[in-house]
């Protein structure tokens, strides 16, 4: 557990955050727009599956879209993160479930090597994320 404090750092000067919500903020408002074209204008018929995973889009880009929002006017404290620890987690859990989605779809036996290192990778991501979460909720 020690090399998960390495991975928290000082925030990041103000001179640095407002220029990346300067450019971060026009692209993630066209994320939004395009995920709510997914969600509300779908070339196909709505069905469960694509309403739930326009959702899904809609929701993640809205998140990205206030992060960026957040850059941009908001000046970092040193006591606040970036991204609560409910917030890594629900990272996690998208990298989690990842490999099991293309494990179901059929896309895991295309290219099996390819995607058994990627699933290692994933795992990898998720226990960082999960580490840092658990790190950022004993500091709380």
């Amino acid at each position: 557990m020690e090399n998960h404090s390495q991975l928290e750092s000082k925030p990041l000067p103000r001179w640095v955050t407002f220029p990346l919500g300067i450019i971060l903020l026009p692209v993630t408002l066209v994320c939004v727009i395009g995920s709510s074209t997914l969600l509300f204008v779908p070339n196909i018929p709505p069905s469960f599956l694509t309403i739930a995973i326009g959702s899904i889009f809609l929701a993640g880009s809205l998140w990205t879209f206030y992060l960026s929002f957040r850059l941009l006017f908001v000046p970092p404290r040193g006591g606040t993160d970036f991204i609560s620890p409910f917030g890594l987690q629900a990272i996690a859990l998208v990298f989690a479930v990842i490999p099991i989605i293309s494990l179901f779809l059929g896309t895991f036996w295309e290219k099996p090597i390819i995607h058994s290192i990627m699933t290692i990778a994933y795992i990898g991501i998720v226990i960082q994320l999960w580490g840092m979460a658990k790190q950022r909720d004993s500091k709380n």
